[in-house]
């Protein structure tokens, strides 16, 4: 029995288990066995090569016979090396296997045919310049006129397989004949070589359409064949695909007596081989009494197949069967007024789907809900608060410092711990507030029906519920988190709104030391706003040559006399005036635009330290963000030096204590890079922030800057003096120089003096003013002693 060709899921089920190729290859697979053919076809008749051949050396012979001319018997001997290629190349190619030969092996059989026929053309056609162009013996011109014209001829009857070769060969061999015809001295020469010039028109003419021929021939044939061994095999598909078939498959005809069906439709219905599945009725009784099939899922089936043979239409039902499996059937009419159930197992499917849908809204590291299923919830706030939800409040939790985690212990350790943190986050929220793990130590809680008080005390129950630490294995790590609040609809219409709102507050409690949690205010909005603005602003005046340096210069206490100086980043806004670095330096260590500015500086500097006198160094602040690229940092550095052609002593390259707790190991890579270079390193601000006297070893700083907080209390506070005693001692052993910062009056110099410290800088010796100002005083005073 026969499935009915317009089944469409039949149909489906059959080609998806056939054997045949693509379309793609099988095009591929019939150009070259195509191309073999046409090739196979220059090769057909070696007896016609061979005469052919002989015949011009015998034209070349008589010609050198009848007129003594050694051009000819030359020319002869040439075609007969040139025949004997051939013959070697006819014989290799007879003696070969042809049968699958790839597109590389038939074109090398192309292209040694080629040579060597155009080889003979070239040699007819010289042969035939000659007859006419040097010799006067009509018999001789008329005899190679006659053989250019008949090889021609055999040209285009021999390899209409390969037309362009026939046009190479030809006008190898007629193009010459031309030639010596137009420009000889015989009378109507010039009229017989316009009729060779036809001639060999209708030749291309003819070997192109002899060539279309030979190409559908070829074409048609392989078709023919394709054909004729995809109906061999046909029958043989056909019943390998219903036993490889993962569907049941079953037919009946107008009866619903069964006609057909496979293996597979016995073994998911529980009737194979059971002689009472012949008719519908009697395989869904066999079904069911093998407790594959309810009784309500027989029902539903006959109702699908009475429905089918009556509107002639496909009917699809999914049934969940007694065992735990779950059934896709289609029922479809056939041809022959009959019925054809397709039965496919989706259980795997479906169980597949359930987990893929698990996973699209989960972040599989924390289970909490991913970056997607907090879009899809945000979309949602909207449109709640016009249908009249009261509120929500949305908070933005960022982990604090958690880079470092991840930096020096690896991302396994990293990923342990924030799996502990989240666990941590579950705890401290109700089961109906939503969870999310927004980026990667970046997490979102939404809160229903709730106001700012609300989520405050969500947030103080976070802080609590994070304050022990986490341990992982033998470490224990001290994880904090900001968090910024916002509360829907007061501080914004939407999800995405209250979102950014949020994000603004989180912004707000990292500015404010962090470890904290912010609830938003508008001001944070025109904040932003105006820290927007300023680093567009930032970008224009960096362009536009709004930004200058000033120099302080640091002296040697003793004597007054100026060693170095510190260049000052300075921004003259054309309507706003000057703009503080305490506010304009943040902004632009949140983006790029610090690296920009940084090697600007830095490239100033370079310039001008070639305008102080020889034993005065400039010392330029670089940011610590510009060292978490340090790639760029070590790279603009070195081609600055290059370009501005400044020594590198007379550098110095300033950083504060956050560069030591970033990543130490890469900024010791870094500073060892640039050290080589010749640069020297201090260290500011030393004593106010996390720096350890440990560091002053580790990092071996040229230079220590003492903080400016210090020297204000160093004249009455025991502490403070002892430190910087301290301080300097450590110089005196590790050898590094010491710098007093912030000095202002004569009180505070002399106190500073009494320490041993050999360097100052402050108000008290100068203020930062401009390289041309410096330079000028430096020159007045003939010294370098600051006045």
């Amino acid at each position: 029995m026969s499935i009915s060709a317009d089944s469409h899921l039949a149909s489906q089920a059959m080609n998806g288990r056939g054997t045949s190729s693509p379309r793609f290859g099988s095009r591929r697979g019939a150009s070259v066995e195509r191309d073999s053919v046409l090739v196979g076809s220059l090769f057909s008749s070696p007896a016609s090569i061979v005469i052919s051949n002989v015949v011009g050396i015998m034209v070349m012979l008589i010609s050198w016979q009848w007129t003594g001319d050694s051009v000819f018997y030359t020319l002869s001997c040439l075609t007969i090396v040139v025949l004997i290629g051939r013959i070697a190349t006819l014989v290799r190619y007879r003696l070969a296997c042809h049968e699958g030969e790839d597109r590389r092996a038939v074109r090398r059989w192309d292209i040694e045919f080629q040579i060597g026929a155009t080889l003979f053309a070239g040699l007819q056609g010289c042969c035939c310049f000659h007859a006419i162009a040097h010799q006067t013996l009509p018999a001789v011109q008329l005899l190679n006129v006659i053989a250019a014209i008949a090889f021609s001829s055999g040209y285009v009857a021999r390899n209409a397989g390969r037309p362009k070769y026939v046009i190479v060969q030809v006008l190898c061999l007629c193009v010459p004949l031309i030639m010596a015809l137009e420009f000889s001295n015989q009378p109507y020469y010039r009229s017989i070589a316009v009729f060779i010039v036809l001639y060999m028109v209708t030749n291309f003419v003819i070997v192109l359409s002899l060539n279309r021929n030979l190409r559908a021939l070829a074409d048609a044939t392989s078709v023919a064949e394709e054909k004729e061994a995809s109906s061999r095999k046909h029958a043989e598909q056909a019943h390998l695909a219903l036993r490889s078939m993962t569907h049941g498959l079953v037919t009946f005809d107008d009866e619903l007596s069964l006609e057909l069906q496979n293996d597979r439709h016995g073994e998911l219905f529980g009737i194979k081989g059971d002689p009472s599945a012949r008719s519908l009725d009697g395989m869904l009784t066999a079904a069911v009494r093998s407790r594959r099939l309810s009784r309500s899922d027989a029902t539903l089936i006959r109702q699908d197949v009475a429905r089918t043979l009556r509107q002639k239409i496909m009917s699809v039902r999914e049934l969940a069967a007694p065992g735990g499996k779950t059934l896709l059937v289609h029922v479809e009419p056939t041809e022959a007024s009959g019925v054809l159930i397709v039965t496919e197992d989706i259980s795997e499917r479906k169980q597949t789907q359930q987990k893929i849908e698990t996973l699209a809204r989960t972040d599989p590291l924390t289970g909490l809900a991913n970056r997607h299923e907090l879009d899809r919830m945000l979309e949602s706030i909207g449109p709640g608060f016009r249908e009249g939800i009261g509120s929500v409040a949305i908070l933005y939790i960022d982990l604090d410092d958690f880079k470092t985690v991840n930096d020096s212990l690896g991302h396994g350790t990293g990923d342990k711990v924030l799996v502990a943190i989240a666990e941590r986050i579950r705890s401290a929220f109700r089961v109906s507030d939503f969870l999310a793990r927004f980026g990667g130590d970046e997490f979102v809680a939404i809160i229903p029906s709730a106001d700012g008080e609300t989520g405050l005390a969500a947030a103080d129950r976070l802080m609590q519920a994070l304050a022990p630490p986490v341990i992982v294995g033998d470490r224990k790590f001290q994880i904090s988190a900001s968090i910024g609040i916002a509360v829907g609809p007061s501080h914004g219409p939407d999800g995405t709104s209250l979102m950014t709102a949020a994000d603004l507050a989180l912004y707000e409690s990292k500015s404010s030391g962090k470890s904290r949690a912010c609830l938003f205010r508008p001001e944070m909005a025109a904040s932003f706003r105006r820290r927007t603005e300023l680093e567009g602003e930032m970008r224009e005046g960096l362009a536009a040559g709004q930004f200058e340096l000033a120099y302080q210069p640091i002296v040697e206490i003793t004597s007054g006399k100026v060693v170095a100086v510190e260049a000052l980043l300075r921004w003259n806004h054309p309507s706003m005036g000057r703009v503080s670095p305490a506010e304009f330096i943040p902004i632009a260590e949140r983006s790029d635009l610090i690296s920009d500015l940084g090697e600007w500086v830095f490239a100033r500097a370079a310039a001008d330290a070639r305008r102080l006198p020889a034993g005065v160094s400039i010392s330029v602040n670089v940011s610590p963000m510009q060292f978490r690229q340090p790639g760029r940092l070590v790279a603009a550095i070195r081609a600055i030096m290059e370009r501005e052609k400044v020594s590198p002593g007379r550098l110095e390259v300033e950083v504060t204590e956050s560069v030591l707790i970033d990543d130490s190991r890469q900024t010791l890579e870094t500073m060892a890079e640039l050290r080589a270079m010749g640069l020297r390193f201090s260290l500011d601000d030393f004593g106010t922030g996390y720096a350890s006297i440990g560091y002053l070893a580790t990092y071996s700083f040229d230079k220590v800057k003492i903080d400016r907080s210090f020297a204000s209390v160093i004249g009455d506070n025991d502490a403070a003096r002892s430190v910087v005693e301290l301080v300097q001692h450590l110089a005196d052993r590790i050898g590094f120089t010491v710098v007093a910062e912030g000095l202002e009056d004569d009180a505070q110099v002399k106190a500073i003096a009494a320490t041993g410290i050999p360097l100052a800088q402050g108000y008290f010796f100068s203020k930062p003013e401009a390289i041309e100002t410096l330079v000028a005083r430096l020159a007045t005073a003939g010294t370098l002693t600051v006045s």
